[in-house]
């Protein structure tokens, strides 16, 4: 049962004091070698939320008010409390554990100093899929749940229209869309386009991704619409997000069964840019995963067209004799209508004839 929050009068810091140095040494592991200079980890973020939360729940208070009565936790507080978050329908079961695992990692640096065991968390996780999160059916529909949470939604609409549509076209995780500065956003004449400098990520690597002129003109709207701030898309929330996420599914009747989560923006990207290069190792330049096998285990859609095996195409002759029949508005609708990489052959092919 969750515990009714409370403010105690008398403040002891012992706690939150150990506490704070386990954050400290979270940030440590970000800390740049050459420099000297630590940065606020993305994991102290993540693992601060979800203590946080934990023991708002179980003894109803803040971290900074926290007891050594408090910190010594049972097997079946946890297994009580891991029943709490799987009621909530938001909690995938990766979610679940990862919670869980914040806190077990905090009570295994307490214990050294406090009256609290590690070992009641030796209990099995719950089950997980690799990857969960489904993919749109290409950018378009992508593009229309943009439209529909612009549509439909009631706060923030804007911000949450651009927030899908700067997801889908830099395939970077949800936490580090959020995280983006204006100023991580500069033009690259070498390249003709802005490059958005995600600066924290998993990887712990900077890892620049390109975007059109056109689309950061619609990004400097935010500006207009919420006024200046440094981050992009301050007015948003992890929360929030997922919130609205599950009203657009709904309005626009998407079946549980796709499996359609934030995440799936990051599996669109990853695809659409596997489509127009063909090439993995390109793939996972922008995607920023060190490992192919991942990237190719959990992103990749695993159809496959066994017809563009070398062993039928070494062996096929494709007659173009019907070349001669095509019309000029039957190339120019082809162009139109195929992949981007085809477009830009074309182009190229023009540009040296």
């Amino acid at each position: 049962m969750e515990v009714k929050k409370q403010t105690p009068s008398v403040r002891d810091y012992s706690i939150f004091n150990d506490i704070n140095r386990w954050f400290d040494e979270l940030d440590l592991r970000n800390r740049d070698d050459k420099s000297g200079f630590i940065e606020k980890s993305n994991t102290r973020t993540t693992y601060e939320r979800h203590i946080r939360e934990f023991f708002n729940y179980q003894v109803g208070k803040d971290i900074e008010y926290l007891t050594e009565e408090d910190v010594i936790i049972k097997k079946n507080d946890l297994m009580d409390y891991r029943t709490h978050l799987a009621k909530n329908k938001n909690n995938t079961n990766a979610t679940i554990n990862n919670k869980i695992a914040a806190l077990k990692s905090l009570i295994k640096f307490l214990e050294s100093e406090h009256d609290c065991e590690s070992n009641v968390f030796n209990f099995r996780p719950l089950p997980t899929e690799k990857n969960p999160a489904g993919s749109f059916e290409g950018i378009p529909e992508a593009e229309e749940f943009a439209e529909a949470a612009f549509i439909h939604e009631r706060q923030n609409r804007l911000m949450k229209k651009l927030f899908i549509l700067f997801s889908v076209r830099t395939g970077a995780r949800k936490s580090e869309v959020l995280r983006v500065k204006w100023e991580d956003i500069t033009y690259s004449s070498k390249h003709d386009c802005y490059l958005v400098n995600f600066k924290k990520t998993k990887q712990k690597k900077a890892r620049p991704v390109g975007i059109s002129s056109s689309f950061y003109e619609e990004l400097l709207t935010l500006k207009y619409e919420y006024g200046e701030h440094e981050l992009i898309f301050h007015k948003l929330t992890v929360d929030s997000i997922n919130d609205m996420w599950h009203r657009v599914c709904r309005v626009l009747n998407i079946p549980q069964e796709r499996n359609l989560r934030p995440h799936s923006l990051r599996n669109t990207a990853t695809n659409f840019s596997y489509n127009v290069s063909g090439d993995i190792k390109k793939v996972a330049a922008f995607s920023g995963h060190k490992n192919i096998n991942v990237l190719n285990d959990h992103y990749l859609n695993k159809e496959r067209d066994y017809s563009q095996d070398p062993g039928v195409l070494i062996d096929q002759d494709i007659d173009i004799d019907f070349l001669d029949s095509v019309t000029l508005e039957q190339f120019r609708q082809f162009f139109l209508e195929c992949d981007v990489s085809i477009q830009k052959k074309l182009k190229y092919f023009l540009e040296l004839k």
